[in-house]
């Protein structure tokens, strides 16, 4: 596996303090700008807590661009000529072990693997309180866990490394765990972390990672993995917390972040410090120039397809947050409007963020187990908090096999462009069926490839397999 040697070497990233005002997110205002020798750093709370905070400033390149593995595959986004350069083999599920996007994201999660790994390792030499090294360390394990389930998901069982590495030889040293035991340490460090960490922030610290989202996460873990006994209490103590649901044109939108719908998101933030999101950039249409944002061009990544756009009911109020359109020649255009505002500044400068993890995606999961468990009734009434603010008739009477489609529908719906569909339909063992559909009914640009039963997993990038050839490859690559 090739991770940086700057990474398994004797030195780290550490994160630089920035001088910024205080605002809503600025615990993510130090981005890793210098390199100093492990030996010589970490010798401080502050050093390990700078560390930490560099660990989460690593998440922004990576969500930055994890549309293209969860949506795009998916019957839900599509590219089109000005976009298929970059996500085309996404678009017509013709990746391959060559593929620079693939390369980088694998990079991109070993490399907050390893973030965290060092903040790990060095937390319990500074003095500190208990509390406060308790509390860096659950957060670590919390990111490293979430790295670990994006890596799952995408590539199947990958190499498990769970302390700082000294030598690039240590590195290959590892070969690919098992999915299950994948699986059984990202459950661990999010139960671990959730035993730590509080129900919330306030002042700087509010964006940093919760007991509830650990939680929220953890119950995610365990539907991926059909845990539906395990999944529903857990569950059911994060959806207990949400309240009410926000009115769903204030969940997305400048201004709006780290609100109670947000239980994890990742911090963007505009003004020059190389901290903002590329959303406009990506997800508005290149031909509608500057009239849709006024100081960006965008590229049309993630655009929604027809498909995703006529499968919203008549009264839907979700539509109008979620979707855009523009027509160009005998183009329509449905881009990702949820996450575009018109005034972002620059093609790096958007301030709103990236939802992880927020309550309607963990209130349909429970949903969910609950229909998975026989409890049909039970679901169907978390189902309808979110069809209800939707501004929707409710679903009632449904048996368990129509209950399963209600909510699979709504899961649709409710988290389109969220980087969740294809990973949902994989999950549901869904994708061959859906996709073949869809492919029946063509797409804006172009043929979609073969749609094989070994889509489930992306093939390990050529170049890991390069650098460690005991590196096993997924089957049909």
């Amino acid at each position: 596996m090739k991770i940086n040697k700057l990474i398994i070497s004797s030195f780290a990233i550490f994160a630089t303090m920035a001088v910024l005002p205080a605002c809503k997110k600025s615990f993510v205002n130090l981005t890793p700008q210098g390199i100093i020798p492990v030996s010589t750093s970490y010798t401080t709370e502050i050093d390990i807590r700078n560390a930490l905070t560099g660990t989460y400033s690593s998440l922004r390149p990576i969500y930055n661009e994890q549309y293209g593995f969860g949506e795009i595959p998916s019957d839900n986004a599509e590219t089109y000529g000005e976009s298929e350069a970059l996500y085309g083999e996404q678009d017509k599920l013709t990746w391959a072990p060559t593929s620079t996007n693939l390369q980088n994201a694998w990079a991109r999660y070993y490399a907050t693997i390893a973030y965290a790994n060092i903040v790990l390792g060095h937390a319990d030499t500074p003095p500190m309180s208990d509390a406060n090294r308790n509390s860096y360390k659950a957060q670590a394990k919390f990111l490293r866990a979430l790295m670990y389930f994006n890596l799952v998901r995408m590539f199947g069982g990958v190499p498990l490394i769970l302390k700082e590495l000294v030598t690039e030889e240590e590195a290959y040293t590892y070969l690919r765990a098992t999915p299950a035991e994948v699986y059984a340490q990202i459950e661990k460090d999010l139960t671990e972390a959730a035993a730590v960490l509080p129900v919330s922030y306030t002042g700087t610290d509010i964006g940093r990672a919760t007991s509830i989202a650990a939680n929220g996460l953890l119950g995610k873990v365990l539907m991926f993995q059909n845990k539906y006994t395990q999944a529903e209490p857990v569950l059911a103590a994060v959806a207990a917390t949400s309240g009410t649901l926000l009115p769903f044109d204030q969940v997305f939108g400048l201004g709006k972040d780290n609100s109670r719908e947000f239980i994890f998101s990742v911090q963007y933030l505009s003004g020059g410090y190389s901290e903002g999101n590329t959303f406009a950039r990506s997800f508005v249409p290149q031909p509608s120039g500057t009239t849709i944002t006024t100081f960006v061009t965008g590229n049309s990544n993630n655009s929604g397809t027809r498909n995703l756009y006529n499968a919203f009911e008549t009264g839907d109020n979700r539509l109008t947050t979620s979707i855009g359109t523009y027509a160009s020649g005998t183009l329509n255009y449905y881009y990702a409007k949820k996450f575009v505002y018109s005034s972002v500044i620059g093609t790096s400068e958007g301030d709103n963020d990236w939802p992880v993890l927020r309550y309607g995606d963990v209130i349909l999961l429970y949903a969910e187990a609950l229909n998975e468990n026989g409890k049909t009734t039970e679901a169907l009434t978390q189902l309808n908090l979110v069809r209800t603010r939707a501004g929707l008739v409710g679903r009632t009477g449904l048996l368990q096999a129509a209950a399963r489609t209600a909510i699979r529908n709504e899961r649709r719906i409710e988290l389109a462009f969220e980087a969740e569909r294809w990973f949902d339909l994989i999950r549901w063992n869904t994708y061959v069926e859906v996709m073949t559909a869809f492919k029946a009914g063509g797409s804006a640009n172009g043929t979609i490839g073969a749609i094989t039963t070994t889509l489930n997993l992306f093939p390990i990038p050529l170049r890991e397999r390069q650098l460690n050839p005991r590196l096993t490859q997924n089957p049909g690559y």
